[in-house]
């Protein structure tokens, strides 16, 4: 369903919880000079850092993935990757996401992964 893919990804779209103390969400980047890399691997571990692993229902992680990411991507060339996958089947999603992630020299993605294992298509 591409709705819901959307959903998933701009549900942004996971790094798995940590058994660990919990400190707070981290606060938003500002609007300069953000690297790419960085960038990537803030999508990459939107989950971890937004503290969402006890999230459940997919259209509530969806949304906080989204607004989390909106408030602190700030790379063009990153956001217009959000904007271009957010269209494409979870599974393409995954791959295009752990590709990206290898790609700036990340050996995984925990979001692919987290989108890869509710993926439905």
């Amino acid at each position: 369903m591409l709705g819901r893919s959307a959903a998933v990804f701009f549900s942004l779209c996971a790094v798995l919880s940590s058994c660990g103390p919990r400190s707070a969400p981290e606060t938003p980047a500002s609007d300069g000079g953000q690297p790419y890399r960085e960038a990537i691997q803030l999508i990459c571990e939107v989950d971890q850092r937004a503290e969402l692993s006890a999230v459940e229902d997919p259209i509530e992680l969806g949304q906080r993935r989204t607004d989390f990411l909106n408030e602190r991507v700030k790379n063009p060339d990153a956001i217009e990757f959000r904007t271009l996958i957010s269209v494409q089947s979870e599974r393409d999603q995954a791959r295009a996401l752990r590709s990206e992630a290898k790609r700036v020299g990340f050996q995984r993605c925990a979001l692919a992964d987290s989108i890869e294992s509710v993926a439905t298509d």
